[in-house]
């Protein structure tokens, strides 16, 4: 494929994930689409063969984007990592005014049922976002932060349900209340595995907040 062609795929991909994100998978129609993107419905059939392909491609996308992020550019103690990543989805949610929310969800609670290539993509994203943050724990258990009974692949499921439940929460309430709940809650979570030699100060004695401040 030419970088002409490369382009014309990434503006259908790109502009799908838009309309996916604003008014759903099952209310985005290929025409749609095909509308907004400027082009015509025999180039978009070109590039894919049908809606779940083109469902496919926006996840996969989003997963090289997650690959394509520099690594280690976050903060040093990993439970500043993780109440950093609730924060930023706090602000997004809050300048969209609580619509929106995380499209890997968004796009879990629609299509798990109806389309299973697709829905083992998304397993496949989750699972990937899982192991990032399993890392980022283990990582800093081997540097002293943790104590040796974290269980990192377990706590790392357990955060991504926690952000997820409070993005949907957040949603249905049309206020982050409940995801800043969730933040609070996650960081004192995390900092009850905090070892007393740790390599930094606890946050809550940084005058790091945690609910009712604040992905």
């Amino acid at each position: 494929m030419g970088d002409k062609g490369n382009q014309s795929r990434r503006r259908i991909v790109e502009t799908a994930r838009a309309l996916f994100h604003a008014k759903g998978y099952t209310s985005t129609s290929m025409d749609d689409i095909v509308r907004e993107a400027g082009m015509t419905k025999g180039s978009l059939y070109h590039y894919f063969t049908g809606k779940e392909a083109l469902g496919t491609a926006v996840v996969e996308h989003m997963i090289a984007e997650q690959c394509a992020a520099p690594q280690g550019a976050g903060p040093r103690d990993p439970i500043r990592g993780v109440v950093a990543m609730f924060r930023r989805a706090e602000r997004e949610l809050a300048d969209r005014r609580c619509k929106g929310g995380c499209l890997f969800g968004n796009l879990a609670l629609e299509v798990s049922d109806l389309h299973d290539g697709l829905r083992r993509t998304i397993e496949a994203a989750f699972a990937r976002w899982e192991r990032q943050v399993a890392h980022a724990l283990e990582s800093g258990k081997r540097d002293g932060y943790f104590t040796p009974s974290l269980q990192s692949k377990a706590m790392a499921h357990c955060i991504v349900a926690l952000l997820e439940g409070g993005i949907l929460l957040s949603k249905v309430q049309r206020n982050t209340r409940p995801l800043k709940s969730c933040t609070g809650m996650v960081e004192r979570l995390l900092e009850g595995f905090r070892t007393r030699k740790s390599p930094l100060t606890p946050l809550c004695q940084r005058g790091v907040r945690g609910i009712g401040r604040r992905r």
